[in-house]
């Protein structure tokens, strides 16, 4: 073998050996760094009591919840989110229920899957009374659909 050939398999086999271990670090370091889902707080406010009308219940699309106003009864959160495959409920006026668009699910207006796959109910969510008036609701805690905030 000559020199120049055996210094050209060096420099190659050296600059192999460097790609391997670069390659390697940067593995190690992104196995170090960890992997965060940043989601939205679970905790909101959704506004002032006084911005709810009574009847029917208000539709929030950014946070996928129900809102409920009863002159007797109080404030009242359910969930947007359909029990079967998590698609968005459309509540009717006109028969009172949610239907769900995607598999035909049906909940009664206390949440209570009436017909279709849903395996659950939809889930009602604590609504609470913030320091500065605005009413604030917490997904994290479910609570049962006889819950009510009076304020």
């Amino acid at each position: 073998m000559h020199r120049r050939s055996f210094l050209s398999w060096g420099a190659a086999g050296m600059a192999a050996l460097w790609s391997a271990i670069g390659v390697s670090l940067a593995a190690v370091v992104r196995f170090l760094t960890p992997s965060v889902f940043y989601e939205p707080p679970q905790s909101f406010t959704i506004g002032n009591p006084g911005d709810f009308p009574l009847g029917p219940p208000t539709f929030l699309p950014e946070e996928k919840i129900f809102v409920f106003r009863d002159k007797e009864k109080g404030f009242a959160v359910t969930s947007a989110i359909c029990t079967h495959l998590g698609c968005t409920v459309q509540y009717f006026s006109s028969d009172r229920r949610f239907h769900c668009p995607c598999h035909g699910s049906v909940f009664a207006s206390d949440g209570a899957v009436q017909s279709g796959p849903a395996p659950r109910p939809l889930e009602w969510l604590e609504v609470t009374l913030a320091r500065d008036g605005q009413l604030r609701v917490d997904k994290d805690h479910v609570v049962s659909a006889s819950y009510r905030l009076m304020a």
